[in-house]
């Protein structure tokens, strides 16, 4: 099986992946997790090979792993309230059987002229907010593993990643070199699965997450950073993440593959 790699440089203004532990608040993951990352490429590939949904299983079949860190020296996270109209969903929802729904309710009073009263509906009854967290002006490097070769340039076509409003812009793409290796002891920036019982000794500052894998199987990852409180001068405080590097020691050889000199772990 060959073996090739694709990395992209990509800036996001805001960033926002929802914790898949979070419970009624959005609090984000750091990073784009594995399984996002299979999503963009696939994205890019279906649009390149105009091949569509099609193209999700081409990416999942292909991609051996895909990893993503911090390249900024800081990332501010800015927490907001995010009110959301549920007019699709909620609005053709009865609450009881042989309920009206809101929006036909909505569309009655309408037609009567009674505006305020159908307002009511549509900003009170269909809209909801929640707490979100956002990962501001923050730079990733994103890295595929493959056993197919896919041209990087399509890596262009990467429009968000995480959530509807995560815009992003891809800055720069390359292709690496990559060969896989077995060792025993990692130095990496890039996230890792956790493994229990072959994991001896952790050094370095990392942050314990579940993320989905390539298959979005939730798994417990290892993610090479800091969440860390700080203060302007003139006494505003917020949280950062900023990014580090880990030393892992395993008991056995792991499966390791080597990107242009940076490691990765499967």
């Amino acid at each position: 099986m060959a073996l090739t790699a694709i990395c992209a440089k990509i800036r996001s203004p805001i960033f926002s992946i929802k914790n898949p532990e979070a419970f009624q608040v959005g609090i984000t993951l750091p990073i784009p997790q594995p399984s996002t990352l299979v999503g963009a490429l696939a994205y890019c590939i279906g649009v390149h090979r105009e091949i569509g949904l099609k193209a999700l299983n081409i990416a999942r079949d292909m991609i051996l792993a895909a990893r993503a860190t911090i390249e900024s020296q800081a990332v501010v996270v800015s927490p907001v309230i995010l009110r959301r109209f549920r007019i699709l969903d909620k609005g053709f929802e009865a609450k009881v059987s042989k309920a009206v729904p809101p929006f036909k309710r909505f569309l009655d009073l309408i037609s009567q002229g009674l505006i305020d009263e159908a307002r009511k509906i549509i900003e009170v009854e269909l809209t909801d907010a929640l707490y979100r967290e956002y990962v501001t002006s923050a730079i990733f490097k994103c890295v595929w593993i493959l056993s197919e070769e896919v041209k990087p340039e399509a890596l262009y076509l990467i429009q968000r990643l995480g959530d509807t409003e995560s815009l992003c812009t891809v800055v720069e793409v390359w292709e690496a070199s990559c060969k896989k290796i077995e060792i025993k002891v990692v130095e990496t920036k890039y996230p890792l699965p956790h493994y229990g019982e072959d994991l001896v000794n952790v050094e370095g500052s990392y942050l314990y997450i579940k993320m989905c894998d390539e298959h979005r199987t939730l798994k417990g990852y290892i993610i090479p950073c800091e969440r860390k409180m700080h203060s302007t001068r003139k006494g505003i405080r917020f949280i950062a993440y900023t990014p580090s590097t880990v030393k892992i020691r395993y008991s056995i050889p792991h499966e390791v593959f080597d990107v242009d000199g940076e490691l990765i772990v499967r």
